[in-house]
């Protein structure tokens, strides 16, 4: 494509070749996985793991958070209720892709995308409305540090 997005004369694409190229969040699995098998996923560890005060799980299978107390690395507000939060990428999985993550084997892909130290616990309204200058320049300074942490490890 270093031909002004233009594939040489003579080449065609398949669109599977063309949809392989292009971001999506499947290429880094199908969400949060439980890799250690105990009905957790990685945004149910992370909840736990980072709570200031043991947490309250939906029932007694322990595998959904719903209570715990988090604070916000944006705000500094406390929150308890799990449902409020949502657990996000530090280095997004879209800027991963365009810095060469297309190019890792579906393993790496899905091992980054639920690699705890790539997550970062934030309330939701926040996280959902990156237009806001508090929540983005927050979030590129832990991202830029982050960065740093990570490179070596992919």
């Amino acid at each position: 494509m270093q031909s002004g997005g233009r594939l040489p004369k003579g080449t065609r694409a398949s669109q599977e070749q063309i949809n392989a190229r292009v971001y999506s969040r499947g290429h880094y699995g199908s969400g949060w996985a439980d890799d250690d098998g105990d009905c957790q996923n990685t945004r149910h560890e992370v909840l736990a793991e980072r709570s200031t005060t043991p947490v309250r799980y939906k029932d007694e299978s322990e595998c959904i958070v719903v209570f715990g107390r988090w604070i916000s690395p944006f705000t500094n507000e406390v929150i308890q209720d799990a449902r409020q939060l949502d657990a996000d990428h530090i280095v997004p999985l879209s800027w991963s892709w365009q810095r060469g993550a297309d190019k890792w084997s579906d393993q790496k892909r899905e091992k980054f995308a639920n690699d705890p130290s790539n997550v970062l616990i934030v309330e939701s309204s926040l996280n959902r409305n990156l237009t806001k200058g508090l929540t983005n320049g927050c979030r590129q300074r832990v991202g830029v540090a982050i960065r740093r942490d990570l490179r070596g490890s992919y």
